[in-house]
């Protein structure tokens, strides 16, 4: 216990917390250009981990420091539904409803923009209703993503669509832990802050539709040699499989634990396949030969490790800045800064958006910002519902916006293993983040909120109830 609580200091000053972040992303940097493979993002987490050990001060603290962020609980909850959502796209992929879904699209002409716009505004229903990003691209990704691609949508809009989508849940949903958290620390009403914010997030999400049904077709239309390829045959039993994200978002809705709703879809599935013959007990786990291993469980497990790994590395540098005091610097370093209404704004969004880069999660921005946001709001008259506002809409920037966000990892993740046939193309992360229209748009519309006074109200609008903007 005394180990874990050593103090974490750096050779250099207490600015040297900040470089093994500052590596990593410089090396992001590099193998975007280089449009590498995920498992190059290990090397650009892990690589400025193993260089900075030997800035610090305490070689043991800073092992700790690693070593508890690996095992951090929301890690940890990260890597076991990244895992359970791998399975039940195996299980989807292997049923034969893809190639079905896929036929009856293309029977019905609905392919192309038109399923990418589609996808948007599904996505969006779901993770409104869920309140849960992460949650809601596990549980459409392996469905709309595969099926997407054999009608002959854009795969990077239709992956940043998905994403984009589950970023709108977030930022809006009541049941949202960051529309909850934001309402929370600035004590305000759920409903009033729900709202008041869309005003917001209803323009961005109108914005992204447009432009999703406007660029989500490829060109060239449905590639039914793909479809063909899986089959072809319309199979109208393995549309059941659809069960599984409906017991998932169901779950979700009645506020199970997400590893509970991704469990419960995996036994529908698995239920489903042995009934209907789609999936039989040799092809769930296999010994093809001696020593050997296969079977769909196991394909969804191994589909899912390369993001398992990212999530470790991710979580070891995110602890290092906390331990290291990184965190309280940055929410020291803006109070020079800070001489106005316009400027209490900017800060308020500044530090919510640096501590997101820093920590990889938006929740934990807006909290860790709260206290500095209501107190500003408090000497500058900004009204509550307006604080909570600029706090969860900058927690939709950034964190769908940089290549090693969680959200942007697991779009790229579906990307591979949900691919609808060997080969087809996977979306890379930073596709993700250029194809997703939602996260861009409030970051604009934030910007512009704070120059002009958009949607901007005061403490005493809410007592007198008039509401009213500068």
């Amino acid at each position: 216990m005394e180990t874990n609580e050593q103090k974490l200091e750096f050779y250099g000053g207490k600015g040297m917390v900040f470089l093994p972040i500052i590596l990593a992303i410089i090396g992001l940097i590099y193998i975007a250009i280089k449009n590498a493979n995920i498992p190059e993002y290990w090397v650009v987490f892990l690589l400025p981990v193993i260089l900075c050990i030997f800035l610090a001060k305490n070689k043991t603290a800073y092992c700790e420091a690693v070593l508890k962020g690996v095992s951090d609980d929301i890690a940890a909850i990260l890597i076991v539904a990244v895992i359970l959502a791998g399975i039940c796209g195996a299980l989807l992929s292997n049923s034969g409803m893809v190639a079905t879904l896929a036929n009856y699209l293309v029977q019905a002409n609905f392919i192309g923009n038109k399923f990418v716009g589609a996808t948007f505004v599904l996505t969006c229903l779901v993770a409104f209703s869920t309140g849960t990003s992460v949650g809601t691209i596990f549980v459409v990704g392996p469905i709309l993503y595969p099926v997407g691609y054999l009608v002959g949508a854009t795969p990077a809009l239709l992956v940043g669509a998905i994403v984009s989508g589950g970023a709108f849940g977030d930022n809006l949903s009541p049941v949202s832990d960051t529309t909850i958290a934001s309402a929370s620390t600035q004590e305000s009403d759920l409903g009033g802050v729900v709202r008041s914010r869309l005003k917001y997030s209803i323009p961005a999400a109108v914005i992204s539709m447009i432009l999703y049904f406007i660029l989500g077709s490829r060109g060239g239309g449905a590639n039914l040699a793909m479809i063909e390829s899986l089959g072809g045959q319309t199979n109208p039993v393995t549309l059941l499989f659809l069960l599984i994200p409906v017991v998932i978002v169901t779950a979700c809705i009645l506020k199970r634990h997400l590893i509970e709703a991704l469990s419960y879809g995996i036994i529908t599935g698995l239920i489903l396949g042995l009934v209907t013959g789609t999936i039989g007990l040799g092809d769930i786990v296999s010994v093809p030969e001696q020593f050997g291993a296969g079977g769909i469980i196991l394909e969804g497990i191994q589909g899912a490790v390369p993001t398992v790994i990212i999530v470790m590395m991710m979580f070891a540098q995110i602890s290092i800045l906390k331990r290291g005091g990184g965190i309280d610097l940055l929410l020291s370093s803006m109070n020079r800064f800070i001489v106005g209404i316009r400027s209490a704004e900017t800060a308020i969004v500044s530090i919510t958006v640096l501590l997101n880069v820093a920590t990889g999660l938006n929740t934990a921005a807006i909290v860790g910002t709260g206290e500095l946001a209501n107190k500003l709001g408090k000497k500058y008259n900004i009204s509550g519902y307006r604080r909570a506002n600029l706090l969860d809409c900058a927690g939709t920037t950034l964190n769908y916006l940089l290549p090693y966000m969680v959200p942007v990892v697991i779009g790229s993740m579906i990307s591979s293993i949900a691919a609808p046939v060997p080969g087809a193309v996977t979306v890379s992360p930073i596709e993700v983040i250029a194809s997703q229209f939602y996260p861009w748009i409030i970051l604009i519309i934030l910007i512009v909120s704070i120059i002009t006074g958009y949607g901007r109200t005061f403490l005493s609008d809410e007592i007198s109830g008039k509401g009213k903007k500068k």
